[in-house]
């Protein structure tokens, strides 16, 4: 049969795109709205191997069960987080090593494997990109995020301090944590996919979500006493010196600078 091709094919087209848009977004709706439609109480209690007289101790039904669970995932119940910050800071705290990178390395490295190892944080991540997303809980989401902002920023502060430097105005910890946290989180999603591209390898073993944190802490944190701003410093290494054609100098010019 002959493909269908002009203003036929570009209807065809359009009509296709647009149920793919409808499905994406009832897709997104219906997460947001029926987020609990997996849940059923025999399997819950199969899953975490208890009976069912175990959870009406704690609830009388399924809804205040719902509660609970959105509570402990989304308003940021410490628990979930409380060991790995824990674990970060001990090792932020800990003695640096001889070379800065090093340093920053080894915590980032550390940080990302909590992260991914963490049993919560899918379900977490899920309530984010839904009920995270409503009037109704949004606030105590945002809330959460900031909390969680001050631990990173207080880990990586931990090591800097180390290193005799502190944030380069005008950004304070708490930001350079909501930033690292950002970059944390979407390397840590892409690792669940394709784990290989967010790990090192023999040839280069400092990660890429390492490398990045510190490139960012190399740039919004300064020596105790510097003053250039956060612009001066990413426009000083971005611009390319201008490079001066050698015929515009005499030659003893030329030579005085090639020994110099």
């Amino acid at each position: 049969m002959a493909r269908k091709t002009g203003k036929n094919e570009e209807a065809r087209q359009r009509s296709r795109d647009a149920l793919l848009r409808a499905g994406a977004d009832l897709l997104v709706e219906h997460a947001t709205h029926k987020p609990f439609a997996a849940l059923r109480l025999r399997s819950i209690c199969a899953k975490a191997d208890l009976s069912t007289g175990a959870f009406y101790l704690h609830w009388d039904n399924l809804d205040q069960y719902y509660q609970a669970l959105v509570n402990y995932l989304i308003a940021g119940d410490k628990q979930i987080w409380t060991a790995d910050f824990s674990a970060l800071m001990e090792l932020a705290t800990a003695p640096a090593e001889a070379s800065s990178l090093g340093a920053v390395a080894r915590v980032a490295d550390e940080d990302l494997r909590l992260l991914v190892a963490n049993p919560f944080w899918d379900a977490v991540e899920l309530m984010n990109l839904t009920l995270g997303r409503t009037q109704r809980y949004r606030e105590s989401r945002a809330h959460a995020y900031q909390l969680i902002d001050q631990d990173t920023g207080r880990a990586y502060g931990a090591i800097l301090e180390q290193l005799g430097r502190e944030p380069r105005p005008p950004f304070g910890w708490d930001q350079i944590g909501t930033i690292l946290q950002g970059l944390l989180e979407g390397l840590g999603l892409r690792y669940k996919i394709d784990p290989e591209a967010v790990s090192g390898s023999a040839e280069a073993p400092t990660g890429p979500y390492a490398i990045a944190a510190a490139a960012i802490l190399a740039v919004l944190t300064q020596p105790i006493g510097d003053h250039k701003t956060v612009n001066e410093i990413i426009q000083g290494l971005l611009e390319t010196p201008a490079q001066v054609p050698p015929a515009s100098y005499p030659d003893e010019d030329i030579q005085d600078r090639a020994t110099n």
